[in-house]
This record gives C-alpha cells, sequence and structure tokens, in this order.
C-alpha cells in the first residue's frame, strides 16, 4: 500500500500548523513540503494533496489584500484537530 498521498498531506498540515499564527503562500509551502518529502514532491501530487485537504475543510486559502493573485493557505481547526489523532 502506498502511503506517499497521506504523507504529504500530513506534511502540508504540519507545515501549515508551525507557520501559525500566519498563512503560507502557496510557493513556499510547496517549498517546504518537498523539503521534506522523499522523493521530491511533484507539481500533481502536491495540487492532489492540496485541493483534497481542502476539500475536507482541513485548510483554507487567504486572499493576500496586497497581491490578489497570491494564494496564502492556513490550517482550519478540523486540520488541527486531525493531527492530534
Amino acid at each position: 500500500m502506498d502511503h506517499r498521498p497521506q504523507n504529504i498531506r500530513r506534511a502540508i498540515l504540519d507545515k501549515l500548523e508551525s507557520a501559525e499564527p500566519y498563512a503560507l503562500p502557496e510557493d513556499a509551502l510547496q517549498v517546504e513540503v518537498s523539503a521534506s518529502t522523499r522523493p521530491p514532491l511533484a507539481q500533481a501530487e502536491f495540487d492532489d494533496a492540496l485541493a483534497f485537504l481542502q476539500g475536507q475543510r482541513l485548510v483554507a486559502t487567504l486572499p493576500d489584500e496586497l497581491d490578489p493573485t497570491l494564494t496564502k493557505w492556513l490550517i482550519t481547526e478540523s486540520g488541527k484537530t486531525l493531527l492530534r489523532k
């Protein structure tokens, strides 16, 4: 059984929790997660993991008021609860 998708999702949640109370720009989040993942993260893996976590409401986006093209991510209370399990 391949646990890589779950490991990537957990790494995303871990990085976002560590960044609190700040939201992380998507590119910085991807770099951080990729640095802790072997083999390095593929773009599709990262996108799939974020989409899954967002669909489960474990992460959320926060618009940047100074740059509307910048996507920032934060962990939700549900995401924090999941990490404590």
